[in-house]
């Protein structure tokens, strides 16, 4: 449960620092949010939000089958 919920809190931190793009600069906005994603960072949100999907879905059955095995 701690591996599910330590991978979903590292995906989440990704995946925003990707939907941020703290690095980026882009001529037509100030705000590197605002710039268009390049194919390999839309990849890696893509892989970090997917990994992020997948380890809460297992940290929280590995939650529910703890507390089902207490009682």
């Amino acid at each position: 449960m701690i591996g599910g919920t330590t991978l979903a809190v590292i995906g989440a931190v990704v995946s925003f620092v990707y939907l941020l793009q703290p690095w980026r600069t882009c001529p037509d906005d100030d705000a590197p949010a605002a710039c268009p994603m390049l194919p390999d960072d839309a990849a890696i949100l893509t892989g970090a939000m997917i990994v992020t999907v997948l380890a809460t879905a297992l940290a929280v059955v590995g939650a529910a089958s703890r507390k089902r095995h207490h009682h």
